[in-house]
């Protein structure tokens, strides 16, 4: 079924539910009867799951297991988050960054886009992640600027100061999936170090994407060119950007990104940098600007709702914006489950849904919670379990339940933005993480995985090969040493799920007691 094809089913399907008032809710017991022994297997290790499948044309519900159960959801809880902010902002929204001058002062201004330098996008446009400060270098010259008299100022102050969640582990914090949160990102707010071998036994050479200063980034480069025991390795220190690289060097390899202790600082000076290799000069120092001082000047750029496109009267002294399309941030989120760029969009709504109730606060946790709430309220998902403490359910504290997942996706079914969010799932057999499970299904499941310590979940719209659209949602908790098996078991059971209701004509197993 094609994209078109499956966008007019649902819709069809979606508004038939919407005209019964008398959909049927009893469960298929031939479902139940091979979905049970599958989902319970874990049951005497201490593991608890909830799961629910439901028919989206007719809103029976097929199978449910503690569908009311609040669990710890990983990263499916992205799910409400991204599904609130294209309600909010939009298939067509695109988030800004800012290059501009006033006066003898250089200025970037960062309005919250996690996408700036990302190099995942970058790809599908054939780019580089520093296309983008290639492209402001060219753009000051362009202006006929090649030397700035005064200081270069960076505002990164539309999120809140809190960079990480309180209540991520520790131990994440030099680790890329929990780089810190700011309203200026490039480069996911982390750094690629690239080696090559040199002379033998000697250190490697070494090159940091994005190009910084050695005020910004250090390394530490312990690296043996030549030898074949061991693997190249990088450490941050816990509370500052200086970076260890370790190992034997043979090839030319790359290191796993690592991110930095202060995003917008980096993001300043890698502009620096890519601007003084364009032979462009800047007098005065970088500096953090302050809200006040940015309000004074920029507050037609940093007080507009985001989610408001309307033309706004021209800004001369604006030389060059970046823009993120929503649709690539989806993608981001759903399929590859970044983690930054879901964070970014709790608080980007957070801060967006403040200004339309006549409050200027920056982008905050706790105000993305505020807005997602209100989302699903006004959509009539039952929000009572539904806790939020951070956008990328990196958390443990954050809690959801299969009612509230797959009720989401039946009301993002026949959304105006349908489309959008179905293409931003990622698709079993063929891309992100998905990729590799399902493969002999391969397209008939879509959705969304999640994975943290102990927990493991999929949720999405899955197609049956009679060609129904069904809505599931399958999480474990308290899998301790079980992972792998509950990916596999969650795999198994969505078979079954797409055989609904030819099942094969094999026996199926005695549900357990």
């Amino acid at each position: 079924m094609n994209r078109t094809t499956w966008f007019l089913v649902v819709f069809v399907s979606t508004f038939t539910l919407m005209a019964r008032s008398d959909s049927p809710t009893t469960m298929d017991s031939g479902l139940a009867a091979r979905l049970d022994p599958i989902l319970h297997k874990l049951d005497a290790s201490g593991a608890v799951f909830g799961a629910r499948v439901v028919e989206i044309s007719t809103g029976r519900e097929l199978y449910a297991h503690n569908p009311d159960r609040p669990l710890a959801p990983a990263s499916n809880g992205k799910l409400a988050n991204d599904a609130s902010g294209l309600d909010h902002f939009g298939s067509k929204h695109t988030f800004k960054t800012y290059l501009a001058l006033d006066g003898d002062d250089l200025w970037i201004i960062g309005t919250g886009d996690p996408g700036c330098g990302d190099e995942d996008i970058a790809k599908t446009k054939n780019a580089k992640p520093t296309t983008m400060l290639d492209e402001w270098s060219s753009a000051l010259k362009a202006h006929g600027v090649s030397h700035v008299k005064g200081k270069l100022y960076f505002f990164d102050g539309i999120f809140e100061d809190q960079l990480t969640a309180p209540t991520w582990s520790r131990g994440y914090l030099t680790d890329w999936y929990a780089a810190p949160i700011s309203g200026l990102t490039f480069n996911d707010n982390c750094i690629d170090v690239t080696v090559y071998p040199t002379g033998t036994n000697q250190p490697a050479r070494y090159e940091v994407m994005p190009p910084v200063s050695e005020a910004v980034v250090k390394i530490v480069n312990q690296t043996r060119s030549g030898g074949r025991n061991g693997t190249l390795a990088i450490d941050r220190e816990q509370d500052s950007n200086v970076f260890t690289l370790t190992g034997p060097v043979t090839k030319k390899d790359r290191a796993e990104s690592k991110p930095v202790t202060d995003p917008g600082a980096f993001f300043a000076d890698a502009v620096r940098t890519n601007l003084q290799t364009h032979g462009i000069t800047i007098d005065g120092p970088t500096q953090r600007a302050a809200r006040t001082i940015t309000e004074s000047k920029w507050a037609a750029l940093i007080n507009k709702p985001l989610n408001d496109d309307s033309a706004t009267a021209p800004d001369s002294r604006i030389i060059s914006v970046h823009e993120t399309a929503m649709t690539d941030v989806m993608w981001r989120i759903n399929k590859n489950s970044q983690n930054l760029f879901a964070e970014a969009m709790c608080k980007l709504q957070g801060r967006d849904w403040a200004l339309a109730h006549g409050r200027n606060e920056p982008g905050s946790w706790a105000l993305g919670s505020e807005a997602i709430h209100d989302f699903l309220r006004r959509n009539k998902i039952d929000d009572s379990q539904y806790v939020l403490v951070d956008g990328s359910g990196l958390s443990r504290e954050n809690r959801v339940t299969t009612r509230l997942i797959t009720d989401l996706f039946i009301v993002m079914a026949k959304h105006p933005y349908a489309q959008a969010f179905h293409d931003s799932l990622t698709i079993c057999g063929k891309d992100g993480t998905l990729k590799k499970r399902m493969k002999d299904i391969a397209g008939m499941v879509r959705g969304k995985t999640g994975s943290i310590g102990g927990v493991r979940a999929v949720s999405g719209y899955a197609t049956t090969r009679s060609g129904q659209t069904l809505v599931f949602s399958i999480i474990f908790n308290e899998a301790h040493h079980s992972e792998e098996e509950c990916e596999k078991l969650a795999d198994e059971a969505l078979h079954v799920v797409v055989d609904w209701p030819n099942f094969p004509a094999t026996k199926p197993a005695t549900a357990p007691h």
